[in-house]
């Protein structure tokens, strides 16, 4: 029991350092935040972890990849689709989504919900087949350090689920996804 809690601490640790690691190395400016860099020292150094759980069919774990936020699944009806983009936009980097998805839209859904629309696909609109369907509410990182989110891509006879590096852009072709009211 113990080497597990050891071993939990371990991967806890490394995603928090990772975090700590892509904030410091980003180039355009758009995502450093020096207070939430502040915050993951900080609980790195009190070893204060948060740990982000779900439970997934498409789980990235079996995969080497490291799972640092997730939200629980809340969507159960139809669904609308929500550009991020303000006017004069063709694009945000996908730090700036996320904080949009999560404080100007609330619109902060995630692998779960993508997952229970795969299984409820008749609840996605046939008019949002032409985009692609973000769920930033759950991060992943792969083993080279990329932080990742997923989204949903018609395939031509369903829906796919991809995921995106954050490090990328997002073009008008994103929508958030947001229960239809």
């Amino acid at each position: 029991m113990a080497n597990k809690v050891a071993g939990d601490l371990y991967f806890d640790l490394d995603g928090q350092l990772a975090e700590i690691k892509r904030q410091l190395r980003q180039q355009n400016g758009y995502s450093f935040d020096p207070k939430l860099l502040k915050s993951h020292l900080q609980n790195a150094i009190e070893g204060r972890f948060t740990s982000a759980t779900g439970t997934f069919k498409r789980d990235m774990r079996k995969e080497g990849w490291t799972l640092l936020e997730n939200v629980p699944q809340s969507i159960n009806s139809a669904i609308d689709g929500v550009s991020f983009l303000k006017s004069g936009e063709d694009y945000v980097n996908g730090e700036e989504m996320v904080r949009r998805a999560r404080l100007e839209f609330n619109a902060n859904y995630g692998q779960e919900d993508a997952e229970w629309l795969l299984d409820h696909q008749n609840l996605i609109p046939a008019e949002l087949r032409k985009f692609y369907l973000v769920f930033p509410g759950t991060v992943w990182q792969c083993a080279d350090g990329d932080r990742h989110v997923l989204y949903l891509y018609w395939g031509g006879d369903r829906w796919i689920l991809l995921f995106h590096c954050l490090d990328g852009v997002w073009y008008s072709l994103d929508r958030l996804v947001s229960p239809r009211k």
